[in-house]
């Protein structure tokens, strides 16, 4: 009888040691996915509000500026729901929430217009940008937080962006190509580059003005090629005259 007792004393002692272990896996585990999920959105958060402290860098429209703050409002919830109660949590998120509705109310369709990057570490970083912030919303249309008609329109505008930084860059080098004398290179980017915006039916004020400049250098390259080239002639013509004049006289 004794045995028995102990026997059974011992099993309910190792089921409990089993029950303990199984409870302190899982309360380990969620402790972890709390550490992941919190880790991922805090780091969604940083990148999303650093592409929003980027706005002078680029013309920043509404839409963009309105998808970056909801991308870090639904990052925070997250957050919040995975510690519930963190006072700093609901600062953030109710300071996201007026920025979102100042947004709304007095962000312009677009801010500020493009320029033209003054360096190649500038347009470098420009071109990183936009590739991000095209990241961005295409993930946030993905979620369905952005609708197709408003993506496709951003991101449209974005690409004419990161257009305007490729022709700006394609300018400088044709310009240090001139300046080197390095006229074939120089001819064979301008029509790369007028190819592209022939081809291009949305094209701004700015790619117009990128255009009509790429046509005028394709046009003054073509007057001095065709003065080089009259000058060649009649250099030729007037050695050819001097030979007729000074050439032995034939004895008959």
């Amino acid at each position: 009888m004794i045995l028995t007792l102990v026997l059974i004393t011992i099993g309910a002692l190792l089921f409990l040691v089993i029950v303990y272990n199984m409870l302190q896996q899982y309360r380990q585990k969620q402790v972890a996915e709390k550490r992941s999920i919190l880790i991922r959105q805090n780091q969604i958060v940083n990148e999303t509000e650093e592409l929003l402290l980027n706005a002078g860098q680029l013309p920043y429209s509404r839409t963009l500026v309105l998808t970056l703050y909801q991308r870090v409002r639904h990052s925070l919830k997250t957050m919040l729901e995975a510690d519930p109660g963190n006072p700093q949590l609901t600062g953030r998120l109710n300071n996201v929430q007026q920025q979102i509705q100042d947004a709304r109310d007095n962000f312009p369709p677009v801010q500020g217009s493009f320029r033209r990057p003054e360096s190649d570490q500038q347009a470098l970083h420009m071109l990183r940008l936009v590739k991000r912030l095209r990241n961005v919303v295409r993930q946030e249309h993905n979620r369905g937080k952005i609708g197709s008609q408003a993506f496709v329109a951003e991101d449209r505008r974005l690409e004419l962006v990161q257009l305007k930084i490729n022709l700006s860059n394609l300018l400088k080098r044709v310009r240090m190509s001139l300046n080197n004398r390095e006229t074939a290179a120089a001819r064979q980017m301008l029509e790369k580059g007028k190819k592209i915006l022939a081809n291009l039916p949305d094209k701004d004020e700015q790619l117009l003005n990128i255009e009509e400049t790429i046509q005028t250098w394709i046009s003054d390259m073509d007057t001095k090629q065709q003065q080089a080239e009259q000058q060649k002639e009649e250099k030729e013509n007037e050695k050819s005259e001097l030979d007729v004049l000074f050439e032995p006289k034939r004895k008959w």
